[in-house]
């Protein structure tokens, strides 16, 4: 309980009483339009590194938080444990493959190992430590 001797709280987003610092969602950047993206012709995956496996069959717990502009949905998941070493542990933020094909074919490829990826890149979303070229 807060009383009128005790210090003022730091002020930390909407609410002042909250201790914790708020949660920062993860950014979806516009660097234009999807068509200037892609007029290179070819997938920009291999000059990007921002592919990520984005098979939903590799995920499980998804909820999806909103939606791109494009119309496909944005979702928070965990890789299923048999996929967590090559693609990462705890809570992730992404899209599905499958509805990324639907609106952006080329940011969608099959890797070798029979899943599906998604160029980021290609959908204007960057990831801490990511450089976009």
């Amino acid at each position: 309980m807060i009383t009128n001797n005790d210090p003022p709280l730091p002020s930390v987003g909407i609410n002042a009483k909250c201790k914790k610092a708020p949660y920062l969602a993860p950014v979806l950047r516009a660097y234009g339009a999807v068509s200037q993206l892609t007029a290179g012709g070819g997938s920009m995956m291999a000059d990007t590194g921002s592919q990520q496996m984005s098979d939903r069959a590799l995920k499980e717990n998804v909820v999806r938080i909103g939606t791109h502009p494009l119309g496909i949905g944005l979702y928070l998941f965990d890789y299923k444990p048999a996929f967590r070493e090559q693609s990462g542990f705890g809570r992730q933020f992404g899209v599905m493959a499958d509805e990324v094909e639907t609106v952006l074919p080329q940011a969608a490829v099959m890797h070798p190992n029979g899943y599906k990826m998604v160029d980021y890149a290609l959908l204007g979303i960057t990831f801490p430590g990511q450089t976009v070229h």
